[in-house]
């Protein structure tokens, strides 16, 4: 890693570059140096918040598309996976009102991806998730 870069783009694509090397650790410091150069950077929100989830950080990783969303509401990307996070720790409410908000900005595309991710298996019975689904 340069940490001489100032350019908080750079930092960026430098994480989106070891993320597709499998280096997740090295992915996230780079994210945490674009956000440091650039607090609003709310795409390095989304993917720091990928890097942990993926990780299974499913906290830290929610903190972080919370922070993402608090700067860009319509983040629908974001709103799924924080669906998926929360999920993933059987917080079936938090789960379904995540994945409601990211139905509702982009429904051709969370549906789809929801119904056939295993993440939402315990889900598939609360006919919340029946009616979210159904759209």
């Amino acid at each position: 890693m340069n940490e001489q870069l100032q350019d908080p783009d750079q930092w960026y694509q430098q994480g989106i570059a070891f993320d597709e090397q499998g280096r997740s650790a090295n992915a996230i410091a780079c994210y945490c140096k674009a956000i440091e150069l650039q607090a609003d950077y709310y795409e390095a929100w989304v993917r720091r918040g990928l890097a942990l989830m993926l990780l299974g950080d499913f906290q830290p990783a929610i903190a972080n598309f919370n922070q993402a969303v608090a700067l860009k509401m319509d983040l629908d990307l974001a709103w799924y996976l924080k669906a998926y996070c929360h999920a993933q720790m059987q917080a079936d409410d938090f789960a379904l009102l995540a994945l409601q908000k990211a139905v509702a900005l982009n429904p051709t595309q969370w549906i789809e991806m929801a119904l056939r991710e295993t993440a939402f298996d315990a889900l598939r019975t609360d006919p919340r998730f029946q009616v979210l689904m159904a759209g």
